[in-house]
């Protein structure tokens, strides 16, 4: 039975056997012992066979009685191996170097990340894990174990009810909760919701308070639209109203556009630049030489190996910067405005505030003069209109007078 690890250990041989006593010679070698497999006759004079290389050495004595020539097609196993490598030894100690390199730079911790921060800066978890000795560059066998880092860095941070420490690879992981303080009760003044701007009341919802417009209805600013004020004349109570009302405001919106404008393009032109990230560190590979152009548009790329939760320290980075030249661009009135509608959506937008939406457009009047397009656009929006009052109790008339007359 043929033993692979011992073919592969000691190293074997496939050989071709040129003689017309091919038969002869197979047989005299199992006779004597020889291990031979995978024999097959390529040729009438012609043959073909695998043997260990002690018994290669063997062989000679049966090729001088049966007249026979060996030539060697192939080597394999470690002895074969070996020769190999050793006439690549600066190559096999180059990868011999970089995988002691790959494993010396991924016992240091080269990121760190914090989480869950809102009212503590992340500078400050950086700080107090410097003083605990976890920083970018530490060697992960001289740290301590997560368990002491976290208690350390808790104890300069007042502000965190707990931290944890998590390292996976050469990424190390702080995990910060916050102390949260108890909220404080707000206590509202009684208010009216008035409108803030003339419009038509588009919807309105009362949580609290009482509704004093209908749909459709035309308001002035600050006419009220929910009242603090509930209950009846004999009865009344004040309570700070809250809802919210979206009415129809109408804006006009007056743009300029010329119809001659100077832009930027792309030349096609562009140049790459290769760095080698190690850590922190960047060291730039290729080109030497660097293009300055005078306008131009930077891009960037990042390539950092990893496998499943392990991060290399060591990565790639390429640059490109593309050229831009300026251009003379011609509009045409349509064109123009097409520009404008975009700009004035983006400034009614931005007056009307969140949440409001274009309920109608329309183009009032263009007019084309010294190279401009003077265009004037309706606009129909529904916003949010409501806007807090707060109500002033009122002495009664009875009360005051007393009060004068102590006086």
């Amino acid at each position: 039975m043929r033993n692979v690890v011992k073919e592969w250990s000691e190293g074997h041989v496939t050989v071709t056997v040129r003689g017309k006593r091919f038969e002869r010679l197979i047989n005299l070698a199992v006779r004597e012992g020889l291990t031979i497999w995978n024999i097959t006759r390529k040729e009438p004079d012609l043959g073909q066979c695998e043997m260990m290389i002690a018994d290669f050495h063997r062989l000679r004595p049966l090729l001088k009685e049966t007249g026979c020539r060996v030539h060697v097609e192939n080597r394999n196993g470690l002895p074969f191996l070996l020769l190999r490598m050793r006439a690549r030894a600066g190559f096999v100690m180059g990868i011999f170097l970089f995988l002691i390199g790959l494993y010396m730079l991924s016992t240091f911790v080269w990121q760190i990340e914090v989480q869950g921060t809102q009212n503590i800066p992340p500078q400050t978890v950086l700080r107090a894990a410097g003083k605990a000795g976890l920083q970018a560059g530490s060697w992960k066998w001289r740290m301590d174990n997560p368990q002491v880092l976290q208690q350390r860095i808790k104890l300069d941070i007042p502000k965190a009810s707990y931290v944890a420490v998590e390292i996976i690879g050469t990424k190390a992981i702080i995990q910060v909760v916050e102390k949260v303080e108890g909220e404080k009760p707000i206590i509202q003044d009684s208010k009216h919701i008035v409108a803030k701007k003339k419009a038509v009341i588009h919807s309105i919802f009362a949580e609290t308070g009482k509704t004093m417009v209908k749909v459709d209805q035309y308001v002035e600013p600050g006419q009220v639209l929910i009242s603090g004020i509930i209950g009846n004349d004999q009865r009344q109570a004040l309570v700070p109203a809250n809802g919210k009302v979206e009415g129809e405001v109408w804006y006009r919106s007056e743009v300029i556009v010329p119809l001659i404008q100077n832009r930027l393009v792309y030349t096609g032109e562009k140049q790459k630049r290769h760095y080698l990230l190690a850590g922190s560190n960047v060291l730039r590979i290729w080109p030497f030489e660097t293009i300055t152009y005078k306008h131009e548009k930077k891009t960037e790329k990042r390539y950092q190996p990893s496998f499943f939760d392990f991060s290399l320290p060591i990565g790639w980075k390429m640059e490109i910067d593309r050229e831009l030249e300026p251009q003379i661009v011609r509009m045409t009135e349509q064109e123009a405005i097409e520009v404008a509608k975009r700009f004035a959506r983006k400034d009614i937008l931005k007056q009307a505030g969140e949440d409001a939406k274009i309920k109608e457009e329309k183009v009032l009047h263009v007019k084309q003069e010294n190279g401009k397009v003077y265009i004037s656009i309706y606009y129909s929006v529904i916003e949010n209109i409501a806007m807090d009052q707060p109500i002033i109790p009122q002495v009664p008339k009875q009360e005051a007078g007393q009060s004068n007359q102590n006086n």
